[in-house]
């Protein structure tokens, strides 16, 4: 349900994202357009309930696997809103993909119950290092900035919207369901940090490449940063047929995003 609405506001975004040059100053905040850009921010940002709600009953990796099933909800959406209709190749692949899900989730699993305080530093750091590169890359070379730029950035941008599971998975095991207690961890600021980094690179991307080439990267990566980090941060058992049917969801993620 969360990652349908994560979809559906991620298509109302790319539809509306010509606000960015509507103008100057208030203008541009008085356009249709941001109506609509602003109604898809909502939208993405309800999906952290759902995360939260099913960490507290699946493995971090399994969870940030479930993400996956947007692209598929993706293909569909836009047929209806960008009106570029499905073809045989992403039914099939959608097929598969929550056949995957399906299979993955069966082979159960529980929330980890340690955390690993340098390794979840680590994959945090990594990728905001890597997205502040492009950032300068793309300022200082204006001439680059186009489809292979855009698929590095929606890359970084997934990885960072992928990992935020795992600080959230973090301040449950830390604080619980208690509120004020989680601004006394740093795993909260761990997540805004990551939750901002990947919200401003995307905008990037969807604004120098099309969503045929953002969306592969994004999901993907999406998908496989955190499964890998859950192992490292978490301690997440290794189950080999799970990883199967993980990999299994990135090929399938890769595959529909890339058809579009």
């Amino acid at each position: 349900m969360g990652n349908f609405l994560l979809s559906l506001g991620m298509v109302l975004q790319k539809r509306n994202v010509s606000w960015l040059d509507a103008g100057r100053g208030w203008r541009r905040f008085a356009s249709p357009a941001f109506a609509g850009w602003l109604a898809g921010f909502v939208l993405m940002n309800l999906v952290t309930v759902f995360n939260y709600l099913a960490l507290l009953g699946l493995p971090a990796n399994l969870v940030s696997a479930l993400i996956g099933s947007s692209v598929a909800f993706t293909a569909l959406l836009t047929a209806l809103v960008l009106k570029r209709p499905p073809d045989r190749r992403e039914v099939l692949w959608s097929t598969l993909l929550f056949a995957a899900l399906a299979f993955a989730g069966l082979r159960g699993g529980r929330p980890g119950r340690s955390i690993d305080l340098g390794a979840l530093v680590a994959f945090l750091a990594l990728p905001l290092i890597l997205g502040g590169v492009l950032l300068v890359w793309r300022q200082r070379r204006p001439q680059r900035r186009g489809r292979g730029l855009a698929v590095l950035l929606a890359a970084v941008s997934g990885s960072l919207g992928g990992y935020m599971v795992l600080p959230m998975r973090a301040v449950q095991i830390v604080s619980g369901p208690d509120i004020l207690a989680w601004f006394g961890t740093p795993y909260l600021y761990f997540y805004l940090a990551a939750g901002a980094s990947s919200f401003v690179l995307l905008q990037l991307a969807y604004k120098d490449g099309e969503l045929a080439a953002v969306s592969p990267a994004y999901y993907g990566i999406q998908v496989l940063w955190p499964a890998l980090a859950s192992y490292a941060v978490l301690g997440t058992a290794f189950d080999p047929l799970q990883v199967g049917g993980l990999a299994l969801v990135a090929l399938s993620v890769w595959m529909i995003a890339k058809g579009r």
